[in-house]
């Protein structure tokens, strides 16, 4: 009888779990939102247009280090110089032209994994930035390599008997794709691990879930008290007002709407492209003002978790 006591004593209490279930629950829905929200700011063609020619700069120059001759840097067709062709003579055409998008900057890992990072409810902020900090170089790296190896594993497909056929190339666009679909997935995971473990934040986690029944709510502190001896809140509410300004200020310069109106009936080359580079330019400047407004409001208000141990 006082082990089956002992036993139901030691029962998670359904408030208890229901809390963790619901956080558990939280946290994924915020990872999926966050994933849907990177995909629609990089919607718009060369949304992170400096960092794609940097980029791309990069690959072609130490593919040309590495090996001479293997690559040149020229202009996409939406105006930028962030193409890329692999040269080799096995090559069909003697070219591989490749586009440094949004996609390949590597800056969609960088996001996911941010996300992981700072939704792993360990040390401060600051603390993370600073891990994030190193993610980033880590994966800047790790992303350059990836690029850069497409070159030997295009050679690898044209060789021998393959040599100048139509699509001998095949191995660099297997890699790319595995990257893209698995690959990344895997890195991130990975990745994540090894943060997690050798910053023991395991032991964060741990004192989480111990105080997730004293969780009472989100508070919200709009007071502009202080703010002078504030340096961080006055940095980011600077930062977000300059990106409101720049964002609002590239959507109403465009420039003029009349060549995408005299387009709106016509099937063509020219006007698909005119009609895609007005609403690209519109989309960037819509998403680089919602994305100051964002950090305008947080920045403001500055949400923050409330526990009822908490000293007030």
């Amino acid at each position: 009888m006082r082990e089956s006591l002992g036993k139901s004593s030691d029962d998670i209490p359904i408030s208890e779990l229901m809390r963790m279930l619901g956080s558990v629950f939280v946290l994924v829905v915020v990872l999926l939102f966050g994933e849907v929200l990177f995909r629609w700011m990089i919607e718009p063609a060369n949304t992170l247009l400096p960092l794609q020619i940097v980029e791309a700069w990069l690959w072609s120059t130490i593919s040309n280090i590495i090996w001479p001759g293997s690559a040149e840097l020229v202009a996409h067709q939406t105006g930028p110089m962030t193409q890329v062709n692999l040269l080799h003579p096995t090559f069909y055409s003697g070219v591989v032209p490749l586009y440094v998008s949004d996609e390949c900057t590597g800056l969609h890992e960088l996001f996911f994994l941010g996300m992981m990072m700072l939704l792993t409810p360990s040390f401060d902020l600051k603390t993370k930035m600073k891990h994030l900090g190193i993610a980033s170089a880590v994966i800047f790296f790790l992303n350059m390599i990836r690029l850069i190896v497409l070159y030997p594993l295009a050679v690898s497909g044209c060789g021998g008997l393959n040599g100048g056929d139509f699509g001998c190339e095949e191995p660099l666009f297997i890699f790319h794709n595995f990257v893209l679909e698995y690959g990344s997935l895997i890195v991130l995971v990975i990745g994540w691990t090894i943060w997690f473990n050798l910053t023991n934040a395991r032991a964060g986690v741990s004192r989480f879930w111990d105080k997730v029944p004293q969780f009472e709510g989100i508070r919200f502190d709009s007071s502009l008290k202080g703010l002078d001896t504030d340096t961080s809140r006055v940095a980011w509410l600077s930062v977000s007002s300059i990106l409101c300004i720049s964002g609002f200020w590239i959507y109403i310069s465009v420039g003029d709407s009349s060549s995408v109106d005299s387009c709106a009936d016509i099937i063509s080359a020219a006007c698909t492209r005119i009609i895609t580079e007005y609403e690209d330019a519109k989309g960037r400047g819509l998403r680089l003002f919602l994305i100051g407004a964002s950090i305008l409001l947080l920045s403001w208000i500055r949400p923050q978790l409330n526990w009822n141990e908490e000293e007030e």
